[in-house]
């Protein structure tokens, strides 16, 4: 049977389904088996939980520009990258040349493609080009806006009927949580029968990240079920033992000032300010194949809060000096 807990979010599970990347990485060669896409800072929404909510909002990466990036991103290590995730930065569909990306990217030995959107445009993008994609999530906190309710579930139904597989993820905010948003979450969920994830608003301290948990814990709302789950498996609490990184060779970022970053979620850390900081910059995205012809390097980023931690620590331990490893 199919985990949905595990299906529809990062972690360590997904990490092992990898085991020849991971080989490679230990031999020093960067190959990502995914790369992660922001096409756009354009959104139709201005959402509080928003992590990139202090981004340049009328930024976007030229169709060329991309179509470059993406012919660099496809060579690396002879074609290890075998998916790319849309996502925001923005809303992925507002990008003006969306359907033209999407064919673009499958054009490339037939990569997997999966995008992020809080479903509001969605129909801006073809039935067609949504048959190309093999899952999209959406963002069940426009829920808590009632006013798009109707139109927002008219939309999910039209990706249900013309995408491969639709899943979903509610932020339970921080600053007066919502349990009414919540409880609608999960009742539209059941509803449609949409695996979906609720997790807490994770751009604060790890004890108020702790407690958040804590709370929605409490709450008796039909969570934590095959359908419907909570996340807080895959939010790391502890103390990380080092600061090094290794996201860049597993799922880096291209965000849409054309910069590729170390991950997709360093503007989780409260410090960050809630977007991309130029200290996370790998290379530049017209720089992609020279940086992914180099040698791994081990990279150091002690963000207060690191959404892969748990990835980091297993990778670290490919490098660990051992002895009588034939008694495994």
């Amino acid at each position: 049977m199919i985990d949905n807990a595990l299906s529809v979010t990062s972690n360590v599970a997904k990490l092992f389904k990898h085991l020849k990347e991971l080989g490679r990485i230990q031999q020093g060669v960067l190959c990502p088996p995914m790369f992660h896409i922001s096409p756009t800072n354009l959104c139709n929404m201005n959402c509080g939980h928003c992590c990139f909510s202090n981004r340049e909002k009328s930024l976007s990466i030229g169709y060329d520009d991309l179509c470059d990036a993406l012919s660099s991103i496809f060579s690396i290590s002879g074609g290890c990258v075998k998916a790319i995730e849309l996502t925001g930065g923005g809303e992925p569909t507002l990008y003006e040349q969306i359907n033209r990306l999407i064919r673009e990217i499958k054009g490339h030995n037939d990569p997997a493609i999966g995008m992020n959107t809080n479903a509001l445009s969605v129909k801006r993008v073809g039935s067609g080009e949504y048959g190309m994609l093999d899952w999209v999530r959406v963002s069940l906190n426009i829920l808590s806006n009632p006013r798009w309710n109707e139109k927002f579930e008219e939309n999910v139904r039209y990706l249900i009927d013309h995408t491969k597989k639709v899943t979903a993820c509610y932020i339970v905010p921080q600053k007066n949580p919502s349990y009414d948003g919540l409880k609608r979450a999960v009742e539209f969920a059941n509803k449609l029968n949409i695996p979906t994830r609720i997790a807490p608003d994770c751009i604060q301290s790890l004890d108020g990240i702790k407690q958040l948990i804590q709370r929605i814990g409490m709450t008796s709302v039909g969570i934590d079920n095959e359908l419907v789950f909570l996340s807080d498996f895959n939010v790391y609490l502890e103390e990380r033992q080092n600061g090094h990184c290794y996201m860049h060779a597993v799922k880096p970022f291209l965000y849409t000032d054309g910069w590729v970053y170390a991950c997709p979620s360093s503007e989780l850390a409260v410090e960050n300010d809630r977007t991309m900081q130029p200290e996370y910059r790998v290379c530049h995205m017209t720089r992609i194949k020279q940086y992914y012809s180099k040698p791994l390097e081990v990279r150091h980023h002690a963000c207060s809060y690191c959404k892969y931690a748990e990835q980091n620590a297993i990778i670290d331990l490919l490098f660990a000096e051992t002895e009588n490893n034939e008694f495994c």
